[in-house]
Order: C-alpha cells, then structure tokens, then sequence
C-alpha cells in the first residue's frame, strides 16, 4: 500500500511539472509569435494559460492582426484555445460574439450568438490537418457599406480523405440564410437550406511545412450542392480545376426547379446584370421546351477559355479559384 501511495505521488508530480512545463512553453510560443518581426502586424492586451490539470486553456485578450500592405485587419476582445493535456494535437478555438475586419474601403462587423471551431493534426512531426469544423448560430455580417448576410445556423467542415493524395472533403450544412440582395426578387428574402459535399483538391499537403511548399487549390469535385429558396430548388453535381493562370475549367451540371425563378435571383444576388435577366430567361425557356418535365430545367454551367457560360448563354468571366505564385 505504501509503495502503491508513493507511486500516486510520484506520477502526480510528473503530471504536475508536464502542465507547469507545458503551460509555460505554449505562453512563451505565443508571446513570441505575436513579437517577432513579419509581414503582418500582431498585437495583443495579454497572454494567460489555465486550466490546470487536465487541459491547456489559452485566452488572448484584444487579438488584432493588420496587413500594412494592404489595409485588411481583424480585431475583437479575446480569442480562447483549449486543448486537453493527453490529447495536445486536438484543440478548440471560441471566439467572441462580436468581430471587426477592417477593408480598405470599409468596417465589417461580425456578430454571432456562438461561434466556435475544433481543428486536428496528425500526432507526429509533420502536424498534417486531419480535421476542421466551424460552428456559427445566429451569425450576422454587416458593413458601413450596407448589411451583407445573416444565417440562423452554419457548419463547415473539412476532412483529410486518407484514400487520395492532398485531398480534403468539405461539407457546408447552412439553415435560413439571408443572403446581400443588390436587386429586389420574387423569392422569399430567406434562403431555407444550403447544403454542399464536395472534395478540394490540392496541390501540397496542409501541414507544417505549408508555408515552404504553398499549397494551391487544384479542384474542386462536388458530389451535391442543394439550395431551396422559396419554391425553386437548385441541385448541382460536376467538377471543375483551376487552368495555369488558376480560372476554372470544367462543367457542373445544374437540375433547378421553377427554373423561371433563377435569371430574377442571379439578378438579384448580383451574379449577372439585371438586364442581362430577361434574354437568359427566354433562352431557358427555348431549353426547356424539349424537356420531359417543363417546370424542372437541366443544363450544364460551363467554364472554359476563362469565360463562364449557363447552356448556351454567356454569362462573363471564369472565376479564379487559385492564385497561382
């Protein structure tokens, strides 16, 4: 029994000196990230780390970070990293309910009821993301330009696909989205569900050395984009990768539902030019005419050449989807 007591004491010791040990190495990491010199501009209030014994609780309290070179900042009163002390490779990030991004030519202002984030790497040397997933409820962003979008609730997450090289799949799960309408619509204000599985493909690993081998996004495979707005329903499956000059190429193919709803939205949601709205629905209409079903429309949206075209209809520019060094 003595030794047994003794072996309790001992192993406490360790634990005990392991949190001194490790608490006072993650401070110092931090405080000496946020003094170094680099590009980015960092300041902070202070640094604190509880949470003894079992976790590791970091809390910074007035985290800024500014772009000199271009103006972009974000600030807000605190940002909270927790990990537990068995598990260091595992942590959860809290941030406050409200957030300030400064933009050249504006101040944007998030405000959220939670918002919260788990990221995991791979236990060794290489510290390869495993998985990540953010959690906003009642997120509203809003700008001295004018209001941008609220949603009641998002997930986001992303997960290392162990069967494929570099690729991670990406799931969006976000219920009553307000999206920033630029024109009126016939469609409720309300976007009830949007939903998204697709694989991101990449072109280095994101781990440790990310800073040295600059991964890029190289494709984009989605599996099923859903969007119910009212009484149109958007489906879309297909894949797209990014050209040399990093716009996109390939076809997603769309299946909408009370297609004649669509020119009005993409109007509206600034996607095309409100008098580019009534040509795009004839030339649906004239798609539509050889259909089995004439209120549900299926044709590709198509990237090639670096221009985007919906059918037969061009609709501009290819977007960029990497930013090739």
């Amino acid at each position: 029994m003595r030794l047994l007591i003794w072996g309790i004491g001992v192993l406490g010791a360790v634990w005990c000196l392991y949190w001194v040990a490790g608490s006072a190495t993650l401070d110092a990491q931090v405080e000496a990230m946020l003094d170094s010199p680099q590009a980015l501009t960092l300041s902070r209030q202070d640094v604190s780390v509880t949470g003894f014994p079992n976790r590791f609780d970091l809390t910074v309290t007035g985290p800024s970070v500014t772009d000199p070179a271009t103006g972009i900042g974000w600030a807000a009163p605190f940002v909270q990293v927790f990990a537990m002390t068995w598990k260091p490779w595992h942590v959860i990030a809290a941030l406050p309910g409200e957030q300030t991004i400064t933009l050249p030519d504006q101040s944007v202002r998030v405000t959220s009821d939670r918002f919260r984030g788990s990221v995991q790497v791979t236990p060794d040397a290489d510290l390869a993301l495993q998985t990540v997933v953010i959690e906003a409820d009642q997120l509203a962003i809003t700008s001295t330009l004018g209001p941008r979008l609220r949603l009641e609730r998002g997930v986001l997450s992303t997960a290392a696909d162990p069967t494929r090289l570099n690729s991670h799949r990406i799931g969006l799960q976000v219920t009553n989205l307000a999206p920033p309408l630029v024109t009126p619509t016939d469609l409720p204000e309300i976007i009830a569900r949007l939903h998204l599985d697709a694989h991101l493909l990449l072109s280095a690993a994101l781990d440790r050395h990310a800073a040295d081998t600059l991964p890029q996004l190289t494709g984009i495979e989605i599996a099923d984009l859903s969007i119910d707005w009212g009484p149109m329903r958007v489906q879309a499956s297909g894949s797209i990768s990014a050209t040399s000059d990093g716009t996109a190429q390939g076809v997603i193919d769309l299946r909408i539902g009370n297609w004649r709803l669509l020119p009005g939205a993409m109007a509206a949601l600034g996607a095309i030019k409100p008098e580019v709205a009534p040509t795009l629905l004839r030339a649906m209409e004239l798609l539509a005419e050889g259909g089995a079903d004439p209120a549900v429309l299926t044709l590709p949206l198509t990237f090639r050449n670096g221009r985007t075209s919906l059918g037969v209809l061009p609709l501009g520019p290819a977007p960029v989807i990497a930013y090739r060094q």
